[in-house]
């Protein structure tokens, strides 16, 4: 009978080992993924981000954007390659590390944040952009993982502002 209850006890460990092992597996990758998306939301919320056209204002959309009514803003790297107008010249792309960020106003009032930041090399980038949407708490609203798959098709009419459509909206 002591037996069969050590070799109960030496199976039932071996079980936890192999469980405790197959989670360990399931959630580091999922980590690595909302650290991105956690990085990303800290860059946006963050400051050090200048207002396009050096101006705190609200702009209207124009032209079907979804993104709403908006305030936009961009980190240094970014703003390094912008004209006198605060626009990117036609034909001129960003470089890597940029970070562009919509403060977009929902009907109800309630703000998000649309990011796009150039990183070419990522696996998660489309068109070199890794394209997010947040909550003000951080809460994920558009995964970075999902590679710009809903925003491609619209910021593709903008190809010669390196994807980006807030320039040629109004």
């Amino acid at each position: 009978m002591m037996l069969r209850t050590k070799y109960f006890f030496r199976r039932r460990k071996i079980v936890a080992a192999f469980a405790i092992a197959v989670l360990f597996f399931i959630a580091i990758p999922s980590c690595k993924k909302t650290k991105l998306n956690d990085s990303i939301f800290e860059e946006a919320n963050g400051s050090g981000l200048s207002f396009y056209k050096g101006v705190d204002s609200v702009f209207s959309p124009a032209g079907g954007s979804p993104h709403g009514n908006f305030k936009l803003k961009f980190n240094s790297k970014a703003s390094s390659v912008l004209d006198v107008d605060g626009k990117l010249p036609a034909g001129s792309s960003f470089p890597d590390g940029s970070l562009i960020v919509k403060e977009a106003f929902a009907g109800s009032g309630d703000m998000f944040y649309a990011v796009m930041k150039k990183d070419s090399k990522s696996k998660f980038a489309a068109e070199g952009w890794l394209w997010g949407e947040y909550k003000t708490d951080g809460t994920v609203m558009y995964n970075v993982k999902e590679k710009g798959a809903s925003c491609i098709s619209c910021h593709s009419n903008s190809p010669n502002r390196d994807h980006v459509r807030s320039f040629d909206l109004h």
